[in-house]
């Protein structure tokens, strides 16, 4: 089994277009297993996320939060809000997922849906994450198998049940949304562009210093931009890829483990293995044995 992997641009920006003008909108029935590490990394899109859990267990982070989602729980992701999902145990972990466009719910753009109700929700970056409610996520779940049963009429019952779990977060909402409808948030900006200084330049020596001076920010502030938004330190963050990295280079090529151990930044290959055993629980060989039994 090939891994997957969630493709961004330099900002960590998810490079899927999710839905059409016809109907700006996309469902998907996503098993994590097939993801690197049992996770799917950090990543961000404009469009808004409603996630039900159907079956496992997974800790799902923002910057500001972190939330642990078990089957049948339901959750909105806010539009632009980087995101990480990591499944829990051993069990089977399958997300039904709706990404959308706001102009599914808007009608008109300037209309008073918008400008009363949705630009305060989307523009309100304190409010990263919401449990829905019981009774809204079971009709989530029904939705979706009407939508891949093609049944007549689904789409508007799709924009539908999103107008419920919008309207839902919204009234439960209300007063923080009068306060923080303004709110723009300096540390997500400089955590993505630090995210994407990373990726683009793992394979060398990384310093600190040299992370933060990707936004213009000095190493104390580095350390607590991270501590504050991915909750990680930012050499933490950087092995954490470098293994995940290598882990997908293990499966799709037949480079030696020493090369590939190079190619990810990693200059003594005993402490390429004790971090890749740190976060895959096997040796990297062992990892490739493994998944080439499985294919």
């Amino acid at each position: 089994m090939q891994n997957c992997e969630i493709k961004t641009n330099e900002n960590n920006e998810e490079l899927v277009q999710h839905g059409d003008y016809e109907f700006p909108c996309a469902l998907y029935f996503s098993d994590i297993d097939v993801y690197t590490a049992s996770e799917i990394a950090w990543h961000w899109h404009k469009e808004i996320e409603i996630v039900v859990l159907y079956e496992g267990s997974v800790s799902l982070e923002t910057e500001k939060e972190s939330i642990v989602l078990q089957k049948g729980d339901g959750v909105f992701i806010n539009s632009e809000e980087l995101h990480y999902f990591k499944k829990i145990g051993d069990e089977k972990c399958v997300l039904i997922s709706y990404v959308f466009d706001k102009s599914l719910v808007i009608g008109d753009k300037g209309s008073i849906i918008e400008r009363k109700y949705i630009e305060p929700l989307v523009q309100n970056k304190t409010l990263s994450l919401f449990k829905i409610s019981e009774k809204l996520s079971r009709k989530l779940e029904e939705v979706f198998f009407e939508y891949e049963d093609k049944k007549f009429g689904v789409e508007i019952n799709i924009r539908n049940i999103l107008s419920s779990v919008l309207l839902e977060i919204i009234i439960e909402n209300r007063e923080k949304l009068i306060e923080k409808k303004t709110y723009k948030n300096l540390d997500s900006q400089r955590i993505k562009g630090m995210l994407d200084f990373i990726q683009k330049n793992y394979s060398n020596e990384l310093t600190l210093k040299e992370i933060g001076e990707s936004v213009f920010i000095g190493e104390r502030e580095t350390l607590r931009c991270f501590a504050r938004t991915i909750g990680i330190s930012p050499i933490e963050y950087l092995k954490k890829y470098r293994v995940t990295v290598a882990a997908n280079l293990l499966t799709t090529t037949d480079l030696p483990v020493t090369e590939i151990c190079m190619q990810c930044g990693f200059n003594s290959p005993s402490y390429f293995s004790k971090s890749f055993q740190k976060v895959f629980n096997v040796t990297p060989r062992e990892y490739r044995k493994n998944k080439i039994a499985t294919m």
